[in-house]
């Protein structure tokens, strides 16, 4: 008999009313892939953007389809020629999703070897998965992309959100110094974060306010909510500089010039999270353990509410970064334990 369970799964791509909960197959890890036994799934815009079919041009949906980028959880079981994983380990990762494979919305999910990482100690399973896709799209519009340096500028336009969150504190870590957009009532907490010059976005003000703090204009800017919600952002980098935008996959979001940036001497570039992503996550993770780097605001749900979700961070209503609460942990290593005595 085949083995279900729980899963938020698509039957075609299309509005909220497309998600549903399901019985589906458990899956097994093919050769080099761990079976992660799912505590929490981290909600993105880059999942309704998943489930309205934004992803079609990188990958092929083969439904019923289950998404999330993000996972937390426990080892179950791992494929053939998986030596560093073993069952009962507590891991996070950025799933395969975005390679057309299940995602993290479901009671298990398979991840390649190469993008697991081990839950730092201080972490718990909700904040581990709120971490793997926000802050590896913010490192790389910052280092892999805007080749941030040590005593260099940076603007981070929407740091009240989560990856301007990490990309704040990543750029603090680094030796950067950090400006950024955020509403008024954010700007205490951005502070806290590292960030020396936080800015009003409603005040109209940016530009001015950009100049007074970096003479001349900043090295990097990074706008990590792009739609045209950063007007006239080249006018605040130094000659030289380069303008980075997190890819939104929104169709009417065509990123900054490169074109106008190149007449006036500076640079443009797009940054997204590449697979596979293990890498970073676990420079990540030092940060993570250290203190360094800690993750954003959290609101749970339940696995149920998962359609609610995405609504609400498709509307720009979350009250902070939201995760499902998909399973238990404890339920998930004592599974883990049958597995490795062989009784699952």
């Amino acid at each position: 008999m085949q083995t279900l369970m729980r899963a938020a799964v698509i039957d075609a791509t299309g509005r909220p009313d497309v998600l549903r909960i399901a019985n589906v197959p458990l899956p097994e890890p093919a050769a080099g892939e761990v079976l992660i036994r799912v505590a929490c799934a981290g909600v993105n815009p880059a999942d309704w953007k998943c489930r309205e079919g934004y992803l079609g041009q990188f990958m092929h949906y083969s439904f019923p389809f289950v998404i999330g980028f993000d996972v937390s959880g426990v080892v179950a079981a791992v494929g053939e020629g998986v030596t560093a994983w073993i069952p009962g380990q507590r891991v996070f990762a950025q799933t395969d999703v975005g390679a057309g494979k299940w995602g993290s919305y479901a009671e298990y999910v398979a991840v390649g070897q190469e993008s697991v990482v081990a839950i730092p100690d201080s972490l718990g399973y909700a904040e581990a998965a709120a971490v793997p896709t926000p802050a590896l799209a913010a490192w790389a519009g910052l280092f892999d992309e805007g080749g941030l340096k040590p005593g260099q500028t940076v603007l981070v336009h929407g740091g009240g959100g989560a990856v301007g969150t990490f990309a704040i504190q990543l750029a603090h870590a680094a030796g950067a110094r950090v400006a950024a957009t955020c509403s008024a009532s954010r700007c205490d907490e951005l502070k806290s974060l590292g960030c020396q010059m936080p800015i009003d976005y409603r005040g109209g003000a940016i530009a001015n306010a950009v100049h007074d703090w970096a003479a001349g204009g900043v090295d990097l800017v990074l706008d990590a909510v792009g739609c045209g919600t950063l007007p006239n952002g080249l006018d605040l980098l130094k000659p030289g500089g380069i303008l980075v935008a997190i890819m939104t996959l929104v169709s009417a979001d065509s990123g900054p010039d490169a074109a106008e940036a190149a007449r006036r001497g500076k640079r443009t570039a797009l940054a997204y999270s590449r697979m596979p992503s293990g890498t970073r996550l676990r420079e990540i993770s030092a940060l993570l353990a250290t203190g360094k780097v800690r993750p954003p605001r959290i609101e749970c749900l339940p696995l149920e509410d998962a359609a609610l979700a995405l609504g609400l961070v498709q509307s720009g209503k979350a009250p902070a970064k939201l995760v499902l609460q998909v399973g238990s942990p404890a339920e998930g290593e004592a599974w883990a334990q049958r597995r490795i005595h062989g009784v699952a």
